[in-house]
């Protein structure tokens, strides 16, 4: 499978839904948009690429997964370009992987593929096989768990992307978080945050339940022990504990909540 290099420039064009984004993919929820590749064409659907950021700190790969379409021409993403009627070669992207922190920072690639220019003007560069391989191989061995689908998957994806493709599923005990929710009531265990003292009625008796151990990582069937394995939490601070993989612990999050508040208090 051939691999490419894809590049971001903060710069140049500002990414909105970043983070929404990074929380789709850390959950396992397909996230997929159309990228430019420079002036390439030999890119075919289901090959990987990484995804680079470059003109701002800290500069790395921050993204990689796989291509789910040929090269096609589309609206330049400059809108001034776009104004003016040019287009540019796209191809649309599923991440399987993407951070605002560098998983591979400049720095290590310069310094452990010096062949390779990893500050091109332009997206859409072919990887050397060896390399692509090896930073691949590394990323499944890490704490990001990278894991590879299968052409025939990717191919299902594109051609049906309206519908939400699962290779595995986990159910979610519905009785389990009754039961958390008891022990542990409605507030938020790292703001407090409570839905029905801020939305009245409407908000009453809503809450979020967070895994402290994550099911897709497991990878099998367990027995859940809804005291100790769930915590209810705000549908903010559930978002802030998936924003890295693997998740923030509870404290953790409570200890980043505690500092910017005294912070903003001075």
């Amino acid at each position: 499978m051939a691999a490419f290099l894809y590049t971001w420039n903060p710069k140049r064009w500002n990414w909105l839904d970043l983070q929404d984004a990074i929380y789709h993919v850390n959950n396992n929820k397909p996230y997929d948009m159309r990228w430019s590749c420079g002036n390439t064409k030999r890119i075919d659907l289901g090959d990987s690429f990484f995804l680079i950021r470059l003109g701002i700190e800290p500069k790395g790969i921050i993204g990689c997964g796989y291509v789910t379409s040929p090269p096609y021409l589309f609206k330049h993403w400059d809108e001034e370009k776009a104004k003016e009627g040019k287009e540019t070669l796209r191809t649309d992207l599923l991440f399987k992987y993407l951070s605002d922190v560098p998983i591979f920072s400049i720095d290590y690639l310069e310094k452990n593929y010096p062949s390779y220019n990893w500050t091109p003007q332009s997206g859409g560069l072919s990887i050397p096989e060896e390399i692509a391989s090896e930073l691949f191989s590394l990323l499944q061995q890490s704490q990001f768990a990278f894991k590879s689908s299968k052409k025939e998957e990717i191919r299902n994806y594109s051609e049906g992307k309206i519908r939400e493709i699962t290779i595995k599923t986990y159910d979610r005990n519905p009785i389990a978080r009754q039961v958390c929710i008891e022990h542990h009531g409605y507030n938020c265990a790292v703001c407090g945050f409570n839905f029905g003292q801020v939305y009245g009625d409407f908000g009453k008796n809503y809450i979020e339940v967070h895994h402290l151990r994550q099911i897709a990582d497991i990878g099998e069937e367990y027995e859940i022990k809804p005291i100790e394995d769930l915590r209810p939490v705000c549908a903010n601070c559930h978002r802030m504990l998936h924003k890295e993989r693997p998740p923030l612990a509870i404290e953790e999050l409570k200890t980043k909540l505690v500092i910017n508040r005294i912070t903003d208090d001075k």
